[in-house]
């Protein structure tokens, strides 16, 4: 940074023969007028934010001084001119010009469960008039973990957030148990390995959450927490059973959550108003495992929000839609094979589709693998669903539309912003059985499904008033 900073502002310092303005009408313009770092954690340096400065006029201006408010006491950090420091006197800044200023924060413990707010300013003078940018910051107090392994049953509250560097391992005969509004930011290539146990007890308004460990921006208008790739993501291990994940978001990540081949006669997972989304391979990969998914959002992945080979798994109210525009996607909503490209056959004694929504940029979001065995099972069902494929012409079909449709509340594709609740143009609305959603009467949000008659197809029930968020 301090390379780049003396190249940039090189002749920027104060000459004899520079033609200066001295008037106090010529001041200096801004890239910005706040600068804002929103949440950083405590002890951990941030990313460095550039500050442009101006002069607009036909004269060199002498900036007197730019210095932070608070001096050393400040949390905030600067590079002028090459320079580190906290106050810096006589710069010139020649006509039609422009410079750089490079910012940086690194906040202390604040002994706080809650973020502190933090706030200073970037003084200048020049020509006797004082201007100011504010620096404003929150400040999160973290528990940092560096490749822990847990032996003993162990519990995670949702007090301050908690990083992980290199991994996270749960070793077998070991339960983590994460309460509401447990928030695990992941750094780098870290990951979650399970080999015991996980029981995730988020809340509709407090979630668990996993995700990347940046909170800055990639661009001015795209934070990372919108970019996939963030982070590996979790592992289960062939040995691990009864995994629960209640109200869990699980984003930004290289893949959402793998599981090992294993025993379809034991429960390895099961997924109740979860969130995964925003992978760069497959959102839920799963080799002959039995599982439950429960309105579940499966969303944008680069690979598929679904790769299941073998099994037996039901998916009732999710909505499975893959609108993934980082790269190249290479895979589709939902992935159903008994037999691998290696010829290795995977019974699939059971895939239920019921209540469900299979969406995606594709006119086809439904791949298949079918062993040319007719003995090796692969059993599906498709009832009360709105799917983007072509209707087989054989197997367990109930009531299904087949078609197209994009009518979700917003897909910004440009932004990274997506939100899948339904439109009121979708063909999702009241086509869902009555029977099941009893079973399930709430959606993801905790709206009630059986209030008009005609549950909805999905993981989200439509409301007339609804506005994208």
């Amino acid at each position: 940074m301090t390379v780049i900073a003396s190249a940039m502002l090189t002749g920027y310092s104060s000459c004899d023969d520079v033609d200066y303005t001295t008037s106090s009408r010529n001041v200096l313009d801004f890239s910005s007028d706040t600068v804002s770092f929103d949440t950083v954690f405590t002890g951990v340096g941030t990313s460095t934010y550039t500050l442009k400065v101006y002069n607009r006029h036909d004269k060199a201006l002498l900036i007197s001084s730019i210095r932070l408010g608070k001096g050393q006491d400040s949390y905030f950090r600067l590079n002028v001119d090459g320079q580190k420091g906290f106050n810096f006197s006589d710069i010139t800044l020649r006509e039609n010009d422009s410079m750089y200023i490079f910012i940086g924060m690194n906040m202390p413990q604040q002994d706080s469960d809650e973020p502190v707010f933090v706030k200073d300013s970037l003084v200048f003078m020049t020509n006797g008039v004082m201007q100011d940018v504010k620096l404003l910051s929150h400040g999160w107090d973290a528990l940092p973990l560096h490749g822990l392994s847990i032996e003993s049953d162990t519990v995670f509250s949702g007090k301050k957030p908690i990083i992980i560097y290199d991994s996270l391992v749960v070793k077998e005969n070991a339960t983590l148990t994460c309460e509401q509004g447990t928030k695990m930011f992941f750094h780098g290539k870290s990951f979650l390995r399970v080999d015991g146990k996980i029981i995730m007890n988020g809340t509709l308004t407090e979630p668990v959450t996993l995700r990347g460990d940046r909170t800055d921006y990639l661009f001015s208008y795209l934070p990372y927490d919108r970019v996939p790739g963030q982070w590996s993501g979790v592992n289960i291990g062939c040995n691990s059973f009864d995994n629960v994940l209640n109200h869990v978001d699980i984003h930004g990540s290289d893949y959402g959550i793998i599981c090992d081949s294993s025993d379809m006669t034991r429960q390895k997972m099961t997924l109740n108003n979860c969130r995964i989304s925003n992978t760069t391979g497959n959102g839920i990969e799963m080799t002959d495992c039995k599982a439950d998914f429960i309105n579940c959002e499966l969303s944008n992945a680069g690979g598929s929000c679904i790769d299941m080979t073998g099994g037996n798994c039901r998916f009732i109210h999710c909505t499975m839609a893959n609108y993934y525009t980082w790269g190249i996607r290479f895979g589709v909503a939902l992935s159903l094979r008994n037999i691998t490209d290696e010829k290795i056959v995977h019974p699939i004694t059971e895939a239920a589709i019921i209540n469900c929504i299979i969406a995606g940029n594709g006119e086809d979001e439904i791949s298949g693998q079918v062993s040319e065995d007719k003995t090796v099972a692969y059993n599906y069902r498709f009832y009360n669903s709105l799917i983007t494929s072509i209707q087989p012409e054989s197997g367990d079909v109930n009531a299904c539309i087949w078609e197209k449709d994009d009518n979700f509340m917003l897909i910004d594709k440009d932004n990274y912003l997506y939100d899948f609740r339904l439109d009121s143009l979708s063909k999702a609305i009241g086509i869902g059985n009555m029977e099941y959603a009893q079973n399930y009467p709430t959606d993801r949000n905790g709206r009630s499904r059986l209030d008009d008659g005609a549950p909805d197809a999905g993981c989200y029930e439509w409301r007339p008033n609804d506005k994208a968020e």
